[in-house]
């Protein structure tokens, strides 16, 4: 198993972006490919030093691909850089140019996030569903459905500089909204795995429980008991996700030392 680091020049924000990916070496055929976003405190790194992502990754001979998108929330900032446009179309271009193996049938790639990237994933997931055929959501949900006014805090000068003032939830920003805009298309629609911990805010369903419910999306909510907005819950989900959920098993024995 390869761990590469690399830094990848972004025409669409005019930024190197820090990037980690986690590739089998000398795979047979294109590698299913799962796409990772962080939370509002951390980076890219996260999630392969506080889960096993590289042994789920390693066992089952797929690819990971964890990329910093700093404050952005995932989405074309009203005030700021696209990085929606970043996500769910320059870095999956660039990355298949630079790495063949990865494979481009939208059935062989997933995005997922916890928290912060939880939105996130909702977001680049409903805008390019023909990239994406799966979304896993940890700790998450419609950033984008409240006001925003600049009163003065760090939270709501940051909010405005990416949605604006006002309400952003019938904006593309907003989740409910990429979603009734894809069933007006008439798909593809992404399966959404949204799982929250017992003891969060979110442990008893949010606003998008019963929102995918009534629409044509294959849509799991579950609560993970006795866990909180922590690296146990999401480590946890990611696995359930990956193993049972979409159902992608160990293809051989890996045997450690």
């Amino acid at each position: 198993m390869a761990l590469i680091e690399m830094n990848l020049y972004s025409e669409v924000l005019n930024l190197d972006i820090p990037v980690s990916i986690i590739l089998p070496q000398n795979p047979e055929k294109p590698l299913k490919t799962f796409w990772l976003y962080h939370g509002s405190t951390g980076d890219h790194t996260l999630w392969i030093r506080y889960t096993n992502l590289e042994r789920y990754a390693r066992e089952r001979g797929i690819a990971v691909v964890v990329v910093t998108a700093h404050k952005s929330m995932f989405t074309n900032m009203v005030h700021g850089q696209n990085y929606a446009e970043f996500l769910g179309v320059e870095l999956v271009e660039r990355l298949r140019e630079v790495f063949p193996c990865l494979s481009a049938k939208r059935e062989d790639n997933y995005v997922g996030g916890l928290s912060n990237g939880a939105y996130g994933c909702l977001r680049i997931g409903l805008g390019y569903p023909e990239t994406f055929c799966a979304i896993g959501s940890f700790s998450g949900g419609d950033a984008a459905d409240q006001y925003f006014t600049d009163d003065g805090t760090y939270r709501g000068r940051r909010h405005v500089l990416v949605f604006g003032e006002g309400n952003a939830a019938e904006s593309e920003h907003g989740v409910k909204f990429l979603a009734r805009r894809l069933v007006e298309k008439g798909g593809p629609f992404p399966s959404i795995y949204h799982a929250a911990g017992a003891l969060e805010p979110s442990g008893q369903g949010d606003g998008l429980t019963w929102f995918f419910k009534d629409l044509p999306f294959e849509y799991q909510f579950e609560i993970f008991p006795g866990v909180a907005h922590e690296w146990k819950l999401w480590d946890a989900a990611l696995f359930k996700w990956i193993d049972e959920i979409l159902g992608i098993k160990p293809v051989t024995p890996v045997f450690y030392s």
